[in-house]
């Protein structure tokens, strides 16, 4: 057995996973799946997509034909072909521990769940690998992917010159601890997604009257953090983590796999306010400072090291927990348009949810597919009712002008 070592950059985020739920699709079991994986693994023994994952050794083990064998058997799991619930397909890959797949798969009525570590990649070669396989397996052939480029220094540390020369980037400060009285708490990790094929048109026409210059991304995130309040549950509306992918500053023939993102905690005016949403992210776009943010973490890995496995959660929260709110825009999945969809746009599943939230914190994770807006929500049922939150993410894809404070 070969084995490659894990770069600095896929160390970094080797603590955080990634799973991504779509479909329905024609054509797309648990059998064919197996066998796209089967031909990857033929073609290519190394591709990460098709290795085993070493946490403790920071390393990437490429497995023989007959190993591999039994391993994708594990790693791609059949639901059937009965109706399923794609919020419960995502909820079962959560609650599995992390290990040694970094890959793993759960296919039922034509839906598709994986679950990605992090050290793969970020949401940019997550989309291309399970556009690939879904595309396989409905076609009945082997998976083709590239090795794919891992290291990012050399990109990184370009784009930071370019852009600073040798001048560092100021790091954002990240929320002060609560003084509030503190109650016995355990995790409950829960998704909750929601969507429409309406309200991104809708939005648009109300943002060409009102405010033309705002995004729709800074709209819907003013709209979910004032909808969290609305529902009464109080929201630190100080700030918020907002999650960037910094492909932006590179240049145009130049492609990254794997992770080329980092979040920063911003403060806007005003966190329902899209205008003041949208003023802060654009500055802070402009400023490029998230990439200083993830040139010294690469050299921090690089010398130190990174844990393999995430902190352990606290027994303890406040007595009546604030919302602390990440945001995470995917952008538009048009590479997913060709797919054998059995469904039209706004009926179709694109959850994207992390596998791993703060005590108090909610990520809302948004994306575009054919025009339909894509929310999810990952959080600790044990801090909010979910049903609360339910209602937050239906105001904002039922109405969110109705909620938003545009002053």
């Amino acid at each position: 057995m070969s084995v490659t070592s894990l770069k600095p950059s896929e160390q970094a985020w080797l603590p955080l996973e990634n799973i991504r739920t779509v479909g329905p699709f024609y054509g797309v079991t648990a059998e064919r799946m197996r066998n796209a994986l089967v031909g990857l693994h033929a073609a290519d023994p190394t591709h990460r997509a098709v290795s085993r994952l070493d946490r403790s050794g920071a390393r990437w083990e490429h497995l023989d034909a007959g190993a591999f064998a039994l391993y994708v058997s594990e790693a791609v799991s059949d639901l059937g072909d009965w109706t399923v619930d794609i919020d419960e397909m995502a909820s079962r890959l959560l609650a599995e521990p992390r290990g040694h797949h970094p890959l793993r798969v759960v296919v039922g009525a034509g839906y598709v769940a994986v679950k990605v570590s992090h050290a793969y990649g970020d949401a940019v070669p997550v989309n291309e690998l399970l556009r690939e396989l879904v595309q396989a397996a409905a076609e009945g052939r082997a998976a083709t992917l590239p090795s794919g480029h891992r290291s990012i220094r050399r990109p990184l540390t370009r784009a930071w010159l370019q852009r600073f020369g040798l001048w560092p980037a100021r790091e954002c400060a990240g929320p002060e601890a609560s003084g509030e009285p503190l109650r016995d708490w355990s995790p409950q990790l829960t998704v909750l997604s929601d969507r429409s094929g309406e309200v991104l048109s809708h939005l648009r026409r109300w943002r060409d009257e009102r405010a033309p210059e705002v995004t729709t991304t800074a709209i819907t995130f003013a709209a979910f953090a004032g909808a969290l309040r609305d529902v009464g549950l109080d929201p630190d509306l100080s700030g918020a983590d907002f999650h960037i992918d910094a492909r932006r500053y590179l240049e145009p023939d130049v492609h990254v796999d794997g992770n080329f993102a980092g979040a920063v905690r911003l403060s806007p005016r005003d966190l329902t306010d899209p205008r003041a949403v949208h003023a802060t992210l654009q500055a802070e776009l402009a400023s490029g400072r998230i990439l200083g943010t993830m040139l010294r973490r690469e050299a921090e890995i690089a010398v130190r090291g990174a844990p393999a496995m995430p902190d352990p959660y606290p027994s303890k929260i406040t007595e009546t927990p604030r919302p602390r709110i990440t945001f995470s825009n995917q952008g538009r999945h048009d590479v997913l348009s060709d797919l054998p969809w059995t469904v039209d746009a706004g009926s179709r599943a694109n959850l994207s949810v992390p596998t791993l939230a703060e005590p108090e914190g909610i990520t809302l994770t948004t994306s575009e597919l054919n025009g339909a807006l894509h929310l999810a929500a990952t959080f600790h049922g044990s801090a909010y009712d979910p049903e609360v939150i339910a209602r937050a993410l239906d105001m904002v894809c039922t109405n969110p002008a109705g909620i938003m404070a545009l002053r």
